[in-house]
């Protein structure tokens, strides 16, 4: 029962384990024609996936070998060229900075005269009420002295 089991989970296309191989290969079992397609199947099954991944190796080292030749066509030149791109691109950001920073600077300069004359406006308009409130109080003063010699 356990062989039809490996048999058909190697069917399915799982790879079995070696011990799972001998337990399919075991001579205390009558030798017969399926269990050894099974054994010649799963081998050939994983010679396939051997392939495939020596493939995918292959692949990566073409990989590899085409990115270093491309590196390499590209020559010093063309890496000097980004390099000056990319010097350029930082100066346009630094000369950004700089003016939102004046900008910034001059709205507070901006802000603080405003204030600056918003205070000066309302020391003003204090002194004023000031000054009248001191002729208030000589008026009080001059009936007050009135009053008293009316009496």
């Amino acid at each position: 029962k356990d062989k039809v089991l490996l048999v058909q989970a190697q069917a399915n296309g799982q790879v079995l384990q070696e011990e799972e191989l001998e337990f399919l290969a075991d001579p205390g079992v009558q030798d017969s024609s399926s269990n050894q397609m099974v054994i010649t199947n799963n081998a050939a099954y994983q010679a396939d996936d051997l392939d495939a991944y020596d493939s995918d190796c292959d692949e990566i080292n073409s990989a590899k070998i085409a990115l270093m030749a491309n590196l390499s066509h590209y020559g010093s030149d063309n890496l000097v060229e980004v390099n000056d791109l990319l010097t350029a691109e930082l100066e346009r950001y630094k000369r950004q900075e700089r003016v939102l920073n004046e900008s910034n600077n001059n709205e507070k300069a901006s802000t603080s005269y405003e204030r600056s004359q918003e205070i000066d406006s309302l020391k003003h308009i204090l002194s004023e009420y000031l000054r009248e409130k001191e002729s208030f109080e000589k008026r009080i003063s001059i009936l007050k002295d009135d009053l008293q010699k009316e009496e």
